[in-house]
């Protein structure tokens, strides 16, 4: 899913809020960066966020503070639901050869095992930045 990028720094870290009924607006993709308030000021630490609004955030689908909720409206930003359950299904299927059920190619099992560990990385990346905004 391919969105306009574009990035911001701030002076800190910045926390999700709600923005309507069924979006919050998040900042995602963190990093650290120099923040200056004007050019004549002299430099902080900060952090610089991208996302596809102007303000370097991104709209989540997310009708409410749940951890859960939260979770996934990041997850969705990079597949559908029916992406993800097509992934869980290829996850079954391997899991399934592994155990003398059904048939795959070694180069499908390579093929959802990256599919896999990709799914995989950006679930986790996704609960550790809810974990973050939880504190």
């Amino acid at each position: 899913m391919n969105r306009p990028v574009f990035t911001a720094v701030y002076p800190h870290a910045m926390r999700p809020s709600k923005y309507d009924g069924a979006h919050f607006l998040c900042y995602l993709n963190g990093q650290p960066a120099e923040y200056r308030a004007d050019e004549e000021s002299d430099p902080v630490q900060g952090v610089q966020y991208t996302g596809e609004l102007e303000d370097g955030g991104t709209l989540i689908e997310c009708d409410e503070w749940n951890r859960d909720k939260l979770i996934n409206g990041i997850i969705r930003l990079h597949y559908l639901q029916t992406e993800e359950d097509a992934i869980k299904t290829h996850r079954l299927q391997v899991l399934s050869q592994a155990v003398g059920i059904g048939e795959l190619s070694e180069d499908k099992i390579l093929e959802y095992a990256e599919e896999w560990n990709t799914f995989e990385a950006i679930r986790q990346d996704a609960i550790n930045t809810v974990n973050s905004w939880m504190h």
